[in-house]
């Protein structure tokens, strides 16, 4: 079953990337005043509203496929190559009150793997950032942002061999 989309109060079908538009009272397909493409003016067989377009019709037809594919690459990961940081993985947690979040991502750099680490409260301005680089052995945390103590009241670690440590503030 295919959805309907409601664009500038016109609803719209989009069988196989061709917009179609639908009369939002009575869901027949609406005719452009003129057939040549440049109507901005959209009528329906039922009723005689007259729905006018922003653009024209052929134009309103390509906004409406830009604003399909907008949604499908605002939900797509980005891969940075001009850093050549390549993401390998990521993983988000919220506590339970949803005040709090954490988001690991790991990544492929020059310098080898890197573990990023962005953790606050969901809302405010300022984060913790940690950066872990094993191959080079170093930590180290955006000194712009906020120090990792103003956010973390307790770490907890785990060794190779299973064992578990924690600090608490």
């Amino acid at each position: 079953m295919s959805e309907l989309l409601r664009i500038d109060g016109v609803l719209w079908h989009v069988p196989n990337r061709v917009p179609e538009a639908v009369c939002p009272n009575h869901h027949l397909r609406l005719k452009p005043y003129n057939w040549n493409g440049n109507s901005k003016t959209l009528s329906c067989d039922e009723c005689a509203a007259p729905y006018t377009l922003p653009r024209t019709y052929n134009e309103e037809k390509l906004y409406i496929l830009n604003k399909i594919d907008s949604k499908a690459f605002k939900s797509m990961r980005v891969l940075n190559l001009d850093d050549e940081a390549i993401p390998l993985a990521e993983a988000k947690l919220s506590t339970k009150d949803n005040k709090h979040f954490v988001t690991a991502l790991l990544t492929e750099s020059k310098v080898g793997r890197r573990l990023v680490i962005y953790a606050g409260e969901k809302g405010a301005s300022k984060k913790t950032q940690l950066f872990v680089e094993p191959d080079i052995k170093r930590v180290a945390f955006d000194q712009k942002d906020l120090h990792p103590s103003d956010v973390f009241v307790k770490v907890e670690a785990t060794f190779p061999d299973g064992t578990r440590a924690s600090i608490e503030k």
